[in-house]
């Protein structure tokens, strides 16, 4: 969850935790009357501003080391005060004492100028650091001073040393180890060569021969070193220590894609059995086995008793048969199947909406759907993907030229065959854009994983919700892990409507173009995505060579700036 997001509102916790996040085709979310209502509402206000987008181990770091610094900045400003309190009660040279007390007063403003400066991740900058890191080395210098080269006192450069090497700034922190050193190396010399008396309040009145003074300069050249080497290598096993659970987090994240896709197939392998109408004519077509079953229809394989052509034939279920409305969305799904005619959409051999019993006769496809081939390869990237992305854009937009919005694209529902090309199946939920309107007394409709904001929200839908859908599955494919996780599908409609996901190439060996390309293809507003199927395939194409369009480039990055990446 972003820095400063709050948690799920009541109405996104209202869903029983053991709902399949992963629904049927035609299959509605339950009990989401409600819950589409509560999504607008809360979608009309402002979501939560995210402070930092934390996508890589160094982004943890940057966030924690952003805190560290303003609790280091308070911390100096208690010191100071209590060290500026102690000034008019020891006995101190009269001119160093005022100087100091400047210097401290000067610290505290200007630290508190960074502190305020610093809520505002982005203002956390190099030349700041500089800034504050000159004024704290000037003040650590005066301290030495003022109390002693040979006192306690260097223990607070050896504090700002470690400090400042545990940054991400490393140029500053040898900057830092080596202003030390050579301050603190030219009070001692001139101490330890006569040239001046040590100044310090705590210095020893017992004579001590140079030999002693000098090995004692050297402990605390030492101890600068050692704050230094220490610090930077606890922050490389910091960046390790998180990468590693990031790693690891991200091959459960894989793994909980491959198995939602791998339940979903196993219930549909095991509906592979005989049904109430095997060895049964439909048309000129004999039913063999039920092929799977889903929320309004069961698909038999099929024979065409005259040819022998084998086929794969679609019927609504026995127990809809008289219900009106199951009816009519069975009959929008033969019209949608025969309007867009295309080599990637399942070929139709027959149909008939108002038999007694409706059918919708299709070819027998060969060959393996695309959650199937996730679960050999969990990832698809490159050539591939293009090719994936390009068949289904083409029927996005064959579909929108038709005015017919498919609603459910997921891995499951794109097939390729044993030649290579992939088909577009099942248009059970699809409906003429025109008519898809708000949700009003039934539900959302679709797969969450892969469903728009505006689906999710209930509100009317037309192509850019399938271009988004295609978006969701590149991420898939290229990442290895759907673009949101929830333990619950309202948890999961609520991230879909209000925040980024995971940076892709904090996921995977990605060009950062891809990413942008993810950010527009995920856009929450409709009109922040692609117009059409074809721009989404030339920009995915330029994307994956690290070569995306200026002007694309702009606005993802704005999008970016908008909301943020979530952690990976």
């Amino acid at each position: 969850m972003p820095r400063g997001a709050e948690e799920p509102p009541a109405y996104a916790r209202t869903l029983p935790s053991n709902e399949a996040t992963a629904l049927l085709p035609g299959d509605e979310v339950p009990s989401v009357a409600s819950l589409a209502n509560a999504l607008a509402a809360t979608a009309r206000s402002e979501p939560p501003a995210m402070t930092l987008a934390l996508g890589t181990a160094v982004d943890a770091m940057r966030a924690e080391e952003i805190d560290r610094t303003r609790l280091f900045i308070r911390m100096g400003w208690v010191v100071s005060v209590l060290a500026g309190a102690t000034v008019p009660v020891i006995d101190a040279p009269r001119a160093i004492a005022i100087v100091y007390l400047a210097g401290l007063a000067i610290g505290i403003v200007v630290s508190a100028s960074y502190h305020r400066a610093f809520a505002q991740p982005h203002n956390y900058t190099e030349r700041a650091l500089v800034s504050l890191a000159v004024v704290c080395m000037a003040n650590g210098h005066l301290t030495v001073l003022l109390f002693g080269t040979y006192s306690a006192a260097p223990l607070i450069l050896l504090i700002g040393i470690h400090f400042v090497a545990r940054t991400e700034a490393e140029r500053i922190a040898r900057w830092i180890l080596a202003s030390a050193v050579i301050g603190y190396s030219a009070c001692s010399i001139a101490i330890i060569s006569g040239a001046i008396a040590d100044p310090g309040v705590f210095d020893s009145d017992r004579p001590v021969g140079r030999a002693t003074l000098a090995i004692g300069s050297g402990f605390v050249l030492a101890s600068f070193w050692f704050a230094y080497h220490i610090a930077r290598q606890l922050r490389l096993a910091s960046l390790a220590a998180i990468d590693e659970l990031q790693r690891a987090t991200r091959l459960a994240s894989q793994r909980e894609a491959v198995m939602d896709e791998l339940r979903a197939d196993l219930e549909r392998a095991l509906r592979h059995a005989p049904g109430r109408y095997s060895d049964q004519i439909v048309g000129r077509f004999r039913l063999g086995a039920v092929l799977g079953r889903g929320a309004m229809g069961e698909v038999y394989e099929a024979a065409d008793v005259a040819t022998g052509a084998p086929a794969a034939v679609k019927l609504l279920r026995r127990e809809l048969l008289g219900d009106p409305a199951h009816r009519t969305r069975f009959a929008r799904e033969l019209e949608a199947s025969q309007a867009i005619v295309s080599p990637h959409v399942v070929r139709v051999l027959g149909a008939a909406a108002d038999a007694p019993l409706p059918y919708l006769a299709m070819e027998r496809l060969h060959g393996h759907t695309l959650a199937e081939q996730l679960r050999r390869e969990p990832r698809i990237t490159g050539a591939a993907l293009l090719v994936l992305c390009r068949d289904v854009a083409s029927v996005i937009d064959l579909a929108a030229a038709a005015g017919i919005v498919h609603r459910d694209l997921k891995p499951q529902n794109l097939f390729r065959t044993d030649d290579g090309a992939w088909k577009v199946l099942d248009f059970g939920v699809a409906v003429r854009a025109a008519d898809a309107g708000p949700v009003s007394a039934g539900g959302v409709t679709g797969t969450p994983h892969y469903m728009a904001p505006e689906q999710a929200l209930g509100q009317r839908a037309d192509s850019r919700a399938d271009l988004y859908a295609l978006g969701a599955i590149a991420y898939r494919c290229a990442t290895g892990r759907h673009p949101f996780e929830a333990p619950d599908p309202a948890a999961l409609l609520y991230a879909i409507v209000h925040r980024m996901p995971a940076r892709p190439s904090a996921l995977a060996d990605l060009p950062a173009d891809f990413d942008r390309f993810c950010a527009l293809a995920l856009a929450k507003l409709p009109e922040r995505r692609f117009a059409t199927g074809a721009a989404l395939v030339a920009a995915l194409a330029m994307a994956l060579c690290g070569e995306l369009a200026d002007d694309l480039r702009e606005r993802a990055d704005a999008a970016v700036r908008a909301h943020g990446w979530e952690p990976a």
